[in-house]
């Protein structure tokens, strides 16, 4: 069994630095704790879902992972000393409501243990962080091309997971539409408009499915705009253009209790 590594803190929050740059996969970070899951908290250890409970919760002073949240799977990769190979794999990264940002994953064996205030190297899974990029814009672009077709219909939901992303509204769509909603988000992926993030103070408005992944501990809102068209509290990852997220296919649209959603999808195969 794994030693208990605490840090003097366990409330520290973690910085989280993809919410200011997107296109780091690698950081060097210090280690703030490691121990297994079940020796959490009840409220962490209900975060790690379908990991083994003697597998490893790692907390660190920063990090460039992707917690799971706001409708966007949490990004996987490894991390390892300075200066040699990667020694814990990360399979699942959540937030907790205090904002530490916890690593769940395992060590290639005992011996690898890392230790409070060790300096390591954090890297991300290039691939997956694209695609998830990817199929997070592709979301807010069927969001505007909706808003601009349609601007009487509310967007109530979002879903960025791979095979199953989808928007969905309030009211109904049929299936007359989805070649209207095609070509719209067409064009918008062809003129290659530039994803603009930007923080605001105090912002009310809702976000695209959890606006909470967005906010910021002083009371600040990370919004994220594709060209200034639009303006959606945001914490997720996205890719830098429109066109860099290569096509975007409407799958169908489908209604259940007055509610319609729009499901679409991408190629997993192209970088971000």
């Amino acid at each position: 069994m794994y030693p208990l590594i605490n840090t003097r803190n366990q409330a520290t929050r973690t910085e989280a630095l993809y919410l200011n740059d997107a296109s780091l996969r690698t950081w060097t970070t210090e280690i703030l704790s490691s121990q297994s899951i079940n020796t959490l908290p009840e409220g962490e250890r209900c975060l790690a879902k379908n990991i083994p409970v003697e597998e490893i919760a790692i907390t660190t002073r920063q990090t460039i992972f992707y917690a799971q949240g706001g409708g966007q799977p949490s990004d996987s990769g490894a991390i390892g000393p300075r200066d040699h190979e990667p020694t814990f794999s990360v399979t699942l990264v959540r937030k907790t409501p205090d904002g530490k940002y916890l690593h769940f994953g395992r060590y290639a064996d005992a011996s690898s243990t890392f230790t409070e205030g060790q300096l390591v190297v954090q890297t991300v899974d290039d691939s997956k962080r694209n695609y998830h990029s990817r199929l997070h814009t592709a979301g807010h672009i069927v969001g505007l091309a909706m808003q601009l077709l349609m601007p009487e219909m509310k967007k109530v939901k979002a879903n960025h997971f791979p095979r199953e992303a989808s928007m969905e509204y309030e009211g109904l769509l049929y299936n007359e539409n989805k070649p209207i909603i095609q070509e719209k988000v067409d064009e918008l992926v062809k003129r290659d408009l530039e994803i603009l993030i930007s923080w605001e103070e105090d912002c009310k408005e809702s976000g695209d499915g959890d606006d909470e992944e967005g906010r910021s501990f002083d009371g600040r809102m990370r919004i994220a705009s594709i060209g200034g068209l639009d303006h959606n509290p945001c914490g997720g990852t996205h890719v830098g253009t429109t066109g860099l997220v290569g096509a975007i296919v409407i799958r169908k649209i489908s209604r259940q209790k007055g509610i319609s959603r729009v499901s679409y999808d991408v190629s997993p195969g192209i970088e971000g």
